[in-house]
C-alpha cells in the first residue's frame, strides 16, 4: 500500500507539473492563432513545423523508450560511472547521425516539401521550404534533450523532465507579444529552434548535480549501445505513429482552402496536449515498473497488472473524452479566438477537436500497452498496429476528406487510432494469455454511466449559461466552460463513488478524506 502510494504521489506530483507547462503552451498557441491566424502564412509555419519538430519529437519519445531500459540496467549492475560513460556513447552516436539528417534534409528541403505540400505551389511552397530549413537544426538539440530526459529518469528525477517546456514556451510568448508582426513567420521559426537549445540546456545543472559529466567517448563493442540502435528503429516507427497521422491530415487538409491546415493543427495540437498530460504522467513512472514486473511476473500475471493500469486510465480518459468532445467550441473560442482567429476558424477549429477527441482513448490504451510490450522485448506486434494505423488513416483520409471536408480528415484519425487500440489489446492478451477482461468491461460499463450522467449536466448547464450569460467576452468565454467543467467533474466524481468504482474509493481515501480530516481537525482547535 506504502508503495502504492509513492507511485501515486510521483504520478500527481509529475501529472501536475505536465500540466503546468501544458497551460503555458496553451498560452503560446492561442497567442499564435491571434497573432497568425489560419492563412497562407500559418499553413506555410505549420506544415514546416509538422515536417521537422513534430516528427523529431517522436524520435526523441522513441530515445526515452529505447535508453531508459538500458541505463538503468547498466546503472543496476555496475554502477553510476558506467551508467554515464554508456550515457556519453549514446548521446555522442545519436548527435552524429543527427547532424547526418539535417544535412541531408538542409540539401534536399525543397524536394521534400513538394512532396508532403503537394497542393502548395508558388510563394506558399517557398515559404515553406525556408520555414523548413531554419527548424532543421533543432533535430540535434531534441536528440540531447531526450538523452539527457532519459538519464534524469533513470535516476528518478521526474520534476524537471516534466517542465523542460515553459522557458521555451516563455521565449514564443514573449516572441509573439511584442516581436510576431515585425518579424512574422520567419522569426517564429528562430524562437522554435532556440527554445529546443533551452530544452537541453535547462536540465544539465541537474545532470551535474548528479554526478554526470560529458565525454566524447565511442565504443560500437558495447552490448547495450548495440541493444539500442537495434530497437530504436522500431519503436521510432511506433512512437511516430500519432505525429505521422496528424502529418497525414496536414497534407491532406494543403489540397482544401487556405486556413484548413491550420484548422486541423490546432485541433490536433491540443487534442494531443490534453491527452497527453494524464497518459504522460502515468506511463512515465509506469515504464520502469513495466520493465521490473515483467521479468518478476508470470505472463498472466503480467497481464492483469497492465490491466489494472487500463482501468485507471478508462477512469481517467474516458470523461476526459465526453467533456472535451461537449465543451470542444467553446474550449476553442476561449483559448485561440481573438485577433486574427476569427469565430470561423474558432468553429472549424471545434468541429475537428470534438472528433479527434474520440479518438483519446485509444490514444491512452496504445501509449500503456505498447510500453508494456516493450517490456517483454517484443516491439514486432507494436510496429504491426502502427503500419495498420498509419495505412487506415491515409485511406480513410482520402475517402471521408472528399464527403466531408476537415471533419472527415479529423474522424479518419480517430476511426485509425481506435480501431488499432482495439486490436493492440488483443494481440497483447494473446502474448500473456489473459487481460482481464471481464473486470474490465465491468469498470468501462461503470464509468459510462458516470460519464452519461456528467454529460447530461454539462448540456444542462451549457443551455442555462447560453440563456442567462450572452456576448463574446473574456469572462463569458471562461464561464461557458468553467462552469460546466465544474459541474461535470462534480457529478462523475459522485456517481462513481456511489458506484464504488475502484480508482473513485482509492483517490477519496488516500488524497481526499485526509485532506478533509486535517481542515476539520484545525477548524476545531
Amino acid at each position: 500500500m506504502e508503495e502504492r502510494k509513492k507511485t501515486a504521489n510521483t504520478i500527481i506530483i509529475v501529472v501536475a507539473l505536465t500540466f503546468l507547462a501544458k497551460f503555458i503552451g496553451f498560452f503560446r498557441e492561442a497567442l499564435l492563432g491571434s497573432r497568425i491566424g489560419a492563412d497562407m502564412a500559418s499553413d506555410a509555419y505549420i506544415m514546416a513545423f509538422y515536417t521537422t519538430i513534430s516528427n523529431f519529437i517522436s524520435i526523441g519519445t522513441a530515445i526515452t523508450i529505447a535508453a531508459i531500459p538500458i541505463i538503468v540496467e547498466r546503472l543496476t549492475l555496475k554502477g553510476k560511472k558506467e551508467a554515464f560513460a554508456l550515457s556519453n556513447q549514446l548521446l555522442n552516436v545519436v548527435s552524429l547521425l543527427a547532424l547526418g539528417l539535417i544535412g541531408f534534409g538542409f540539401i534536399y528541403a525543397e524536394q521534400i516539401m513538394g512532396f508532403l505540400a503537394k497542393g502548395f505551389e508558388g510563394e506558399k511552397l517557398i515559404l515553406t521550404t525556408n520555414l523548413a530549413r531554419i527548424m532543421l537544426p533543432a533535430l540535434i538539440c531534441i536528440c540531447i534533450t531526450y538523452i539527457f530526459v532519459s538519464i534524469l529518469q533513470s535516476l528518478g528525477i521526474f520534476g524537471i523532465t516534466s517542465f523542460i517546456s515553459v522557458p521555451a514556451n516563455i521565449i514564443a510568448i514573449g516572441f509573439l507579444f511584442f516581436y510576431a508582426k515585425d518579424y512574422g513567420v520567419k522569426g517564429l521559426a528562430y524562437v522554435t529552434l532556440i527554445g529546443w537549445i533551452l530544452q537541453f540546456a535547462i536540465q544539465i545543472p541537474f545532470l551535474h548535480k548528479a554526478g554526470f559529466r560529458y565525454k566524447l567517448t565511442f565504443n560500437f563493442k558495447d552490448e547495450l549501445l548495440r541493444r539500442f540502435f537495434k530497437i530504436i528503429i522500431p519503436v521510432t516507427a511506433v512512437a511516430s505513429v500519432n505525429q505521422i497521422n496528424m502529418l497525414l491530415d496536414e497534407m491532406q487538409a494543403s489540397n482544401l482552402h487556405h486556413g484548413k491546415v491550420s484548422a486541423l493543427y490546432y485541433a490536433g495540437m491540443l487534442y494531443l496536449a490534453i491527452a497527453s498530460i494524464m497518459v504522460y504522467g502515468i506511463s512515465a513512472v509506469m515504464f520502469p515498473k513495466f520493465a521490473e514486473n515483467a521479468v518478476k511476473m508470470e505472463k498472466r500475471q503480467y497481464g492483469l497488472f497492465v490491466t489494472s493500469i487500463i482501468k485507471m486510465l478508462i477512469f481517467v480518459m474516458l470523461p476526459m473524452t465526453v467533456g472535451i468532445g461537449l465543451l470542444s467550441k467553446p474550449l476553442i473560442r476561449l483559448i485561440f479566438e481573438r485577433g486574427a482567429f476569427d469565430s470561423e476558424a474558432a468553429m472549424l477549429t471545434g468541429m475537428a477537436l470534438s472528433l479527434y477527441a474520440l479518438g483519446m482513448m485509444g490514444y491512452a490504451i496504445l501509449d500503456v500497452i505498447n510500453k508494456a510490450l516493450y517490456a517483454l522485448q517484443d516491439t514486432k506486434i507494436p510496429v504491426i498496429f502502427s503500419i495498420f494505423m498509419m495505412g487506415l488513416n491515409f485511406l480513410l483520409n482520402g475517402v471521408l476528406a472528399k464527403a466531408y471536408d476537415v471533419a472527415g480528415i479529423a474522424l479518419a484519425t480517430t476511426i485509425a487510432i481506435t480501431l488499432g487500440a482495439v486490436g493492440l489489446m488483443i494481440a497483447f492478451k494473446g502474448k500473456v494469455g489473459t487481460f482481464g477482461g471481464r473486470k474490465l468491461l465491468q469498470s468501462l460499463m461503470k464509468v459510462a454511466f458516470g460519464c452519461l450522467v456528467m454529460a447530461f449536466m454539462v448540456i444542462l448547464t451549457g443551455k442555462l449559461l447560453d440563456t442567462y450569460f450572452t456576448g463574446a467576452g473574456l469572462s463569458i468565454k471562461i464561464l461557458r466552460v468553467g462552469i460546466p467543467s465544474f459541474v461535470g467533474v462534480l457529478s462523475y466524481a459522485l456517481v462513481t463513488l456511489k458506484l464504488k468504482i475502484e480508482e473513485a474509493v482509492y483517490i477519496a481515501n488516500t488524497f481526499i478524506h485526509p485532506i478533509i480530516n486535517k481542515i476539520r481537525r484545525k477548524s476545531l482547535i
